[in-house]
């Protein structure tokens, strides 16, 4: 029997980076927290389905694509705010998982205004893997 989801206890707790800066595996590997988190996304009630969780990422995925042409991370940053109104909404109406709601918002406080690498190495890396791991766990959803 599945236990409640919840986003482990020391979940982002160290940044998303290590002491020499690298990404710290935990959040893109196997068995690791993204692969947790998709595992438990997809039992969760409500269940995610890969349709949301992609139109989520998607918004993410534009938001890199806009810095990829502005290299202004102050409005790329200012979009990426945006999604906890998305989020919010989205848990109001029971659409989603509360586990999905604190990922991204536990996410968006970690990424720093004047950080991009916190964004363009960190949320997105870790967000892609936990869309990965969720495929890979829920073909069909």
């Amino acid at each position: 029997m599945p236990q409640p989801s919840k986003l482990p206890d020391d979940y982002l707790a160290g940044g998303y980076f290590d002491e020499q800066g690298n990404l710290r595996e935990r959040y893109i590997a196997k068995d690791g927290d993204a692969d947790i988190i998709a595992k438990q996304l997809g039992w969760a009630r409500p269940a995610m389905t890969n349709h949301q969780l992609r139109r989520f990422y998607g918004h993410v995925r534009a938001a890199a694509n806009r810095l990829d042409m502005t290299e202004n991370f102050s409005a790329v940053y200012i979009n990426l705010k945006k999604l906890d109104p998305f989020v919010s909404e989205a848990k109001g109406k029971g659409k989603i998982p509360d586990l999905f709601y604190d990922f991204v918002i536990k996410n968006i406080k970690v990424i720093r205004p004047d950080h991009k690498e916190d964004f363009t190495k960190g949320f997105l890396e870790h967000f892609q893997a936990v869309v990965a791991f969720f495929t890979f766990h829920y073909p069909k959803k």
